[in-house]
Order: structure tokens, then sequence, then C-alpha cells
């Protein structure tokens, strides 16, 4: 049990006289180390979390959890069959044709490489990243073939409108009497998309299928059907039982499979950037026993007073852990109330310092998305809290048993 006298006594070292302004400076950048390594590993690891949140998200938004494939070829002919015993066996599924292919993308004297993707209109209904998020009127143009949808990013950057005719050149050609020219047409833009990544608003254009085939020369022909799971945490099981059900000739990947060297190195940098910031923590677990020690040997006086007049070596190493671990807790609680209100405010600092330097901190075709996207994990706070609360009461030992061996005889002997 801890005493009343031992807490007044830690108290008292805590917040020393007015001539120890020394080791009251020692214990404030003690303090504050750990304040500021505990907000920086809980916003790092917020935006990291965010990071990879959305990234997931927008990807699994435009290319669904699960692609089914021909093993033959890169194109393959439409199978209704297929696509209704998924949709019959698999309530909780979406399936959508896809026909997929590159071009060249001209407006006026603007060229530019793009990702042309073919879908029907449901793909925009079926899909929550685009649900709610275009109008009526340009679905139903969308769905009588009429033109392309193209994203806000690119409407900003050339200043196109609703009725502009653009101009696509297709990556795959056709046979004339003078040789293989390349496929080139102009298409009306009906509608905008917003998605939320860069890379997707300024290089994607989509267009109806059947636009696309006709567009392509492949008639009655996609690039894959793309499933979109509604319970995410069903992917495995479902994955499994879809592919027992498909035909030999098809082959099943999941979006892992597919973006497999992006999602693993997001991983592993925010593994790595939680075990280096986390040093932070530890230099100001090191400064703490720095300032422990001082307090030790600039009380050691006072130590032998408290040892004469019958204090125990248990009470004493009470009262040096007692002293460490609240400054530990004291700068932890700071640490993770600065990180937390840094989290809930961080887009609006980052507009107000970019406004007081008059430049970009966060450019959009570097890291793809408009905002710093942010997920607090609180299992993962709670981690990094304990983290700091352990290290700061371990800290605390080493001095706390020195101070216990100091003999009382010797110093009041010399004094």
């Amino acid at each position: 049990m801890i005493s009343y006298f031992e807490l007044w006594v830690s108290f008292k070292y805590l917040f020393p006289k007015t001539k120890e302004k020394f080791f009251s400076l020692i214990t404030l950048f003690s303090f504050l180390g750990i304040s500021l390594g505990v907000a920086t590993l809980i916003i790092v690891m917020s935006v990291m979390n965010g990071f990879r949140d959305e990234l997931t998200s927008k990807i699994l938004g435009i290319n669904g959890h699960l692609k089914v494939q021909s093993k033959l070829s890169y194109n393959f002919e439409e199978n209704k069959d297929l696509k209704d015993n998924l949709l019959k066996n698999f309530n909780e599924i979406y399936v959508h044709d896809v026909l997929t292919s590159q071009g060249l993308f001209n407006y006026r004297k603007y060229s530019s490489g793009i990702l042309i993707k073919g879908v029907e209109d449901n793909f925009f209904t079926e899909r929550e990243i685009f649900n709610k998020k275009i109008s009526k009127s340009s679905l139903t143009s969308f769905d009588n073939n009429e033109g392309v949808f193209i994203g806000e990013k690119l409407k900003e950057k050339l200043n196109l409108n609703l009725g502009d005719y653009i101009t696509i050149l297709s990556s795959k050609s056709h046979e004339t009497f003078f040789g293989n020219l390349p496929r080139s047409s102009s298409f009306q833009i009906i509608g905008f998309f917003n998605i939320g990544m860069y890379e997707y608003d300024t290089s994607l254009v989509l267009m109806p299928k059947k636009l696309l085939q006709k567009f392509l020369d492949a008639e009655n022909k996609i690039s894959h059907y793309e499933i979109l799971i509604k319970d995410f945490d069903n992917l495995n099981q479902t994955k499994n039982l879809i592919l027992n059900n498909l035909p030999k000739d098809k082959r099943l990947n999941d979006w892992r499979e597919l973006n497999p060297s992006l999602f693993n190195a997001i991983e592993v940098e925010r593994n790595v950037m939680f075990l280096i910031l986390s040093l932070i923590i530890v230099v100001a677990v090191f400064n703490l026993i720095s300032s422990m020690m001082i307090l030790v040997s600039t009380k050691s006086k006072d130590i032998g007073v408290l040892r004469v007049l019958g204090v125990s070596k248990s009470q004493l190493l009470k009262i040096f852990i007692i002293n460490g671990s609240i400054i530990g807790l004291l700068g932890t609680v700071l640490g993770l109330s600065l990180g937390l209100l840094f989290c809930y405010n961080i887009n609006e600092i980052r507009s107000f310092i970019e406004f007081i330097i008059g430049s970009n901190l966060f450019s959009e075709e570097i890291y793809f998305f408009a905002n710093l996207p942010i997920i607090l994990d609180f299992q993962q706070i709670l981690n990094i809290t304990s983290i700091s609360l352990f290290l700061s009461f371990v800290a605390t030992i080493y001095p706390s048993i020195k101070a216990t061996r100091v003999d009382p005889v010797n110093l009041l002997k010399w004094d």
C-alpha cells in the first residue's frame, strides 16, 4: 500500500524549491519528451491507418474485391449463365461485367494516357463510392450509350463542361488499306465523377460497355467480371465458395493478389514507422532516468535524514518510483490529449500552416488524396499509452534502488 506520507514526499520532490531550478528544468524536459513521443506516435499511426483505409476503399470501390478472368485470353465472350449462376448462388455479392482498355485522351492541345473502363449503369448504383453522387439524368444518358463520364479533377484542369466532346485514341489498332491505324473517335461528356483519388479523377474514363465494345470492335466481349462482396469480413470464405463454382477455363483473383506490392509496402511502412517513432519514447525515458539520478544525487542528504528518522528502504523505493511514475503518467496523458486534438483537427492545422507559409504541404498529385485521412485505432492508442507508462515505470526502478543504498551514517559523518 502507498501511504499519504510517501505521496507527500514524492510531491515535494517533484516540485522542488526555487533554488533547485536546474532539476526542475530536467524534469520538464523529461515530461515534454514523453508527451511529444506519445503524441507523435498517435498522429503518425492514425495518418498511416487512414491512408491505408482510404487507398483500399478507393481502389476496391473502382476495381471490386474479386475478379473472374479467362485463363486463355485477355478478353472473352460474355457468359450470361455464369453471371446468373453467381448471383443465384451468392446473395451477398454484386457482379459487374467490365471491358477495359488503354488509350490516349485528346482535348484541344492537351493529351494524356488514360484507362478506359466499359461498364453498365448498375455499376454506379451498386457501388458505394458512386452511389447517389451521379445525377439520374446522367445515368439515363449513360444507359442510352450517349457518352462518357470523366473525373472532376480532369474537368477542372481542362475547364470541361457537360456536352463537350473529347477525342480518344485506342491502343488497339484496326487494319485498313494503308496498314494498321489507331482507333480514334469523339465522345460526348455526359457526366462527372469524384472518387477523391487524384490518379483516378484525372486518368480514368468510364464508358458504356456497349459503346466501348463498338469502339474496340469487340462485340459481346469483356475483360473480366468484377465481384463486390457486401460483407468484406467474409471475403476469404466467399472467395473459396465462388472458386468451387467457376468453370475450369476461368480463374479468380482477389484484390490482394492484384495489388500485392502496394499493400505490402504500406503494411511494412506502418510497422517500421511504429518501431522508429517508439524510439522517441525510449529516448525520453532515458532522459527520465537521468533526471531521477540527479534527483537522488541532490536529495542524498534528505534521504539520509529520512533514514535516520526511521523511513524504511521500501518506503524510499516507493517514494522515488511514485515520483518517476507521476512524470511518466502526466507526460503520457498530455501526449495522448495533444495527439487526439491534433488528429481531430489535422486538416484545419494543415490549411493554416499552408496559409502562413504560402505553399502546399500535401500535394494531391503525390499523395493521391485531397485531405489527410485519419483513422483512430483505439486499440493501437491503448498499446501506445501502455508502452509509455510501462517504460516510464521501468525507468524509475534503478534510480529508486540507488536511493535505498544511500548510507545515512556516512552522509551525517561527513556533513
